[in-house]
């Protein structure tokens, strides 16, 4: 039996304020009496009381509701009612725009909870950071006050602990987590030692008190000082007192009998720190007073296999030497330098040339006459002399050095090459047109890379030794030839020296070098020509920044003209009587430096597996099925599949 009934129909009559406040929504009151119906039913009038849309969840329409209400409620009254319906059935209502709410169950309303407060019965995310206490244990303690389909989550890195829970059961928590979090009983305490050193005392204390069945306690912290050689013990007064009475009994043995240390060294060369501790031992020997002489005075040696070092000196000396090797035998940062050289190039000739001849052979009284130019090919005078018959030019054609000129000639022409000759009677004459374009463009993309330690120098070469002729003698009649030759470097060359800041800004001293064989000097000499493109220079970057450090931009235009005077400037004319060539050469040349800091093990696997990945995936797309693939390769050699991963951030 479903019943809706609105103070308004049951006071029809009562007095005109009470009409008043009925004709506004919010002031309208209303009465629910639902006995065994569907959730349906009960949306549809929580709907049209409140004007809001509802779109539900298929579990939800299985669900039979009884709500029973004497008094009357407002519009407001009549949502929280229902929103608490759908909590006990195990539902919930979640905003999704303005006035549309999404029917769902529990356990998906929880993953879509919010920080801000819309009632006491929405889900709400609230994250409550803990001093004194352990997350861990504090998410244990409130687990059982939440919601069957709460959440709470420990995170033991900040110490803190996050709750998803209905509103109307976050102020019980927060009383909790208060009462939790309370510092009264937290002492500090300091003590000094006099033989053992703090950092070893702190671990002692560490390791023997600061767990519990394998937990760490987190109200117990020991920090240590190594400059006045002291430990600092936080916690409760109990552990706090036992932390100091074992500290001071460890801290009993005799100084004197104690005055030798073997310390192993992890990242640091043993006979390099050798020479800092034996000046640290001399300064320290003669600011003692004259009375303490007579002490020895500190011995230090190093094991090389083991790279070890071993310290006979008094206490207070050794001490002083262990905080000089602890802080110098730490981890170095390595840094990978990676450059890319970017060369664009443009060059582009246009030439047009006209040559011509007019000449008599033997007795003819044709007068000479020809036109000329070294920049034409092939060269007429050469041709002409070809031409000849044996009895024009003593000892014949064959042989003769103008067909060996004219040969040569002809091999070197580039373009196009019209021509027109021959003889007649004692006539020679002959013409020719050479044009010729050029148009080339070149793209040189290289990036040379190296990984090397902080303050550490690192090189790399990738190129061939060139010879190259520094001297030639000759003996008398060319006989005994004597040459040296000297070989040249060419190639990719990178050198880098890094230093790292403590903002993990990169000091970078580089010396950067591309160098190639441009080609011959000329056809005669053997003399090679090298083109080389070098820098040297300092220059700061952060981690992982792409920068700019030098480059050229250059455009270069030629023009050049032959003629014969006058002739050669009648218009449309004059193009038979000269020569003329164009050319342009544009070059845009940039390197780039990118420094990325590596300070752990995974920075490196990383790093190395992005360059790794790159290999592969050339090696995929070459679909190349000869040969054994880079994997194989490693695993055949190695026993071990290459280092797969993800990239670098």
């Amino acid at each position: 039996m479903k019943t809706l009934l609105t103070a308004c129909a049951v006071a029809a009559l009562a007095a005109p304020f009470a009409t008043a406040e009925m004709q506004s929504p919010q002031a309208a009151r209303h009465v629910l009496s639902l006995d065994d119906v569907e959730i349906t039913a009960l949306i549809d009038d929580v709907s049209i009381i409140t004007g809001y849309t509802f779109i539900l969840h298929p579990d939800v329409s299985r669900t039979r509701v009884t709500v029973l209400s004497q008094a009357p409620m407002t519009t407001d009254e009549v949502f929280q009612v229902f929103l608490s319906t759908l909590r006990v059935h195990g539902f919930a209502a979640i905003p999704a725009g303005k006035g549309v709410y999404r029917v769902v169950p529990e356990q998906l309303a929880v993953g879509e909870a919010g920080i801000a407060n819309a009632g006491p019965n929405t889900f709400i995310t609230e994250i409550f950071s803990f001093d004194s206490f352990g997350a861990v244990e504090a998410a244990q303690m409130i687990k059982p006050l939440v919601d069957a389909q709460g959440q709470v989550v420990a995170n033991t890195r900040s110490n803190s602990v996050v709750v998803v829970d209905y509103a109307s059961n976050m102020p019980r928590i927060r009383n909790i987590v208060e009462q939790l979090d309370q510092d009264d009983r937290t002492e500090v305490q300091t003590l000094a030692l006099k033989s053992v050193p703090s950092k070893e005392m702190a671990e002692i204390l560490k390791s023997l008190l600061g767990s519990r069945d394998g937990e760490t306690v987190h109200n117990f912290e020991v920090s240590s000082s190594p400059t006045s050689n002291s430990i600092i013990v936080r916690g409760d007064a109990s552990m706090v007192a036992r932390s100091i009475n074992i500290a001071q009994q460890l801290d009993q043995a005799e100084p004197t009998r104690d005055n030798l240390r073997v310390i192993e060294l992890n990242n640091s060369k043993a006979e390099e720190i050798v020479p800092i501790l034996e000046k640290l031992a001399a300064t320290m020997a003669e600011q003692r007073r004259p009375s303490e002489n007579a002490v020895p005075m500190a011995t230090i040696a190093h094991h090389p296999e083991s790279n070890s070092l071993i310290i006979s000196a008094t206490p207070d000396t050794l001490l002083a030497m262990e905080r000089v090797v602890e802080a110098l035998d730490k981890r170095r940062a390595q840094v990978l330098v990676e450059a890319i050289i970017v060369e664009m190039s443009d060059d582009t000739a246009r030439e047009l040339g006209v040559q011509f001849l007019l000449s008599g052979t033997g007795d003819s009284a044709t007068p000479f006459a020809t036109t000329n130019f070294t920049r034409s090919a092939p060269n007429l005078l050469a041709l002409a002399g070809a031409i000849l018959t044996d009895d024009d030019l003593p000892g014949g054609s064959n042989g003769s050095p103008f067909t060996e000129a004219a040969i040569s000639s002809l091999l070197g022409v580039n373009g196009s090459l019209l021509g027109i000759g021959g003889q007649s009677g004692d006539t020679l004459f002959g013409a020719i047109i050479n044009a010729v374009e050029q148009d080339t463009n070149s793209r040189v993309l290289s990036k040379p890379f190296n990984m090397t330690l902080d303050n550490g120098t690192s090189s790399l070469l990738v190129g061939q030794d060139v010879p190259l002729t520094s001297g030639e003698v000759l003996g008398d009649a060319n006989s005994n030839p004597f040459r040296t030759v000297q070989r040249e470097q060419v190639g990719v060359k990178l050198e880098v020296t890094p230093r790292i800041s403590s903002d993990d800004t990169i000091r970078l001293d580089i010396y950067q070098e591309v160098s190639s064989v441009f080609g011959q000097v000329g056809t005669v000499s053997p003399d090679l020509i090298l083109n080389t493109r070098n820098i040297s220079t300092s220059v700061l970057a952060d981690n992982g920044e792409i920068i700019v450090i030098g480059g050229l931009i250059e455009q270069t235009e030629a023009k050049q003209n032959s003629k014969v005077p006058l002739l050669g400037d009648i218009p449309v004319a004059g193009n038979l009587f000269k020569s003329e060539g164009v050319g342009g050469t544009r070059t845009n040349l940039m390197v780039f430096i990118k420094p990325t800091i590596i300070r752990d093990r995974e920075q490196a696997s990383r790093v190395t597996a992005r360059s790794y990945n790159y290999l592969r995936a050339q090696e995929l797309l070459r679909d190349d099925t000869v040969g054994v693939g880079i994997d194989q390769f490693l695993g055949e050699v190695l026993g071990e599949p290459g280092p797969v991963g993800p990239p670098l951030e």
